[in-house]
């Protein structure tokens, strides 16, 4: 039978503060903890992705990197036939793991304890695959797109979404953070604020332009989304920007030579302000937007 929603809640924040012990403050823990314990948290990816994508009723979906099961779960409350696959690398072992407490979540075995690049199923046996704030966590970013990209069907949809550390901030620890910062440079930095480096070892940094290149690298028919940049050139379009120097900004970006050239700019400030990218890949299509 399910936990009910007091014992995840207990649970997750028992895992958050022995494996997050020095990588994040007990209030952060604390705040994490009681997002990942709503049911709704998850919903709006599902949301967002029918803007572009129809995902009909009884869809695969696979969520690599799935944690402690949220995201499966509202799939399967919504008809869908999800399955999640999770390392649980994060700190350095413990006796309570992601996966264990994603098990708690369902009576049905739909939780696989496997990595990203080796994913253990044929291929193309989804509609869609998740790869949420998971590509900066893995060493080989391109084979995790590799293997993303093989056990999607045809007419699937990948959905992406990183962080982009050309930002002065890094998200795990929520603090100031050099931009593509070297890792030794961290490590000294790190224990100077009396954290754990243990994660920072760990990342493999996401930008915008290396994904693309990434996706471009691996010669296939794929289109890809920039979501970002949709929501952008949709509100420039339109015409709902709220703030003043937004509506300056669009009014440039309309310019005849250099219009193009501002739009850019205005993207990559996007990325850094809103902290991350997200995107769709889809298969048997071509195109970057």
């Amino acid at each position: 039978m399910p936990i009910t929603q007091s014992e995840l809640h207990d649970l997750l924040l028992a895992y958050r503060r022995e494996n997050w012990e020095g990588i994040q403050t007990p209030e952060w823990q604390r705040r994490n903890a009681e997002d990942m314990s709503r049911e709704s948290v998850d919903v709006p990816i599902l949301d967002k992705l029918a803007l572009y994508h129809t995902i009909p009723a009884g869809a695969r979906v696979l969520d690599v990197g799935s944690g402690v099961g949220g995201f499966v779960v509202a799939c399967r409350k919504r008809g869908l036939r999800a399955f999640g696959v999770e390392p649980d690398r994060i700190g350095k072992g413990s006796r309570l793991t992601a996966i264990q407490i994603a098990h708690k979540r369902v009576d049905e075995s739909i939780f696989v304890a496997a990595l990203g690049e080796q994913l253990p199923f044929p291929d193309q046996s989804f509609d869609l695959v998740i790869l949420n704030q998971v590509l900066e966590h893995v060493p080989d970013q391109l084979g995790v797109l590799s293997e993303a990209l093989r056990v999607l069907d045809d007419d699937g949809i990948i959905y992406a979404a990183f962080p982009n550390y050309l930002r002065f901030y890094e998200p795990h620890y929520k603090i100031f953070w050099l931009p593509l910062m070297a890792k030794r440079l961290a490590r000294w930095y790190l224990s100077l604020r009396g954290r754990n480096p243990v994660l920072a070892e760990q990342l493999n940094y996401t930008t915008n332009g290396r994904v693309r290149r990434l996706l471009r690298g691996l010669g296939q028919d794929l289109a890809v989304v920039d979501l970002n940049r949709e929501k952008f050139v949709k509100k420039s379009v339109n015409g709902t920007f709220v703030s003043k120097r937004l509506r300056r900004v669009r009014a440039l970006t309309q310019l005849p030579l250099i219009g193009g050239t501002i739009l850019s700019l205005a993207l990559f400030y996007v990325r850094l302000r809103e902290g991350g990218s997200e995107m769709l890949v889809l298969r048997g299509k071509s195109g970057v937007c």
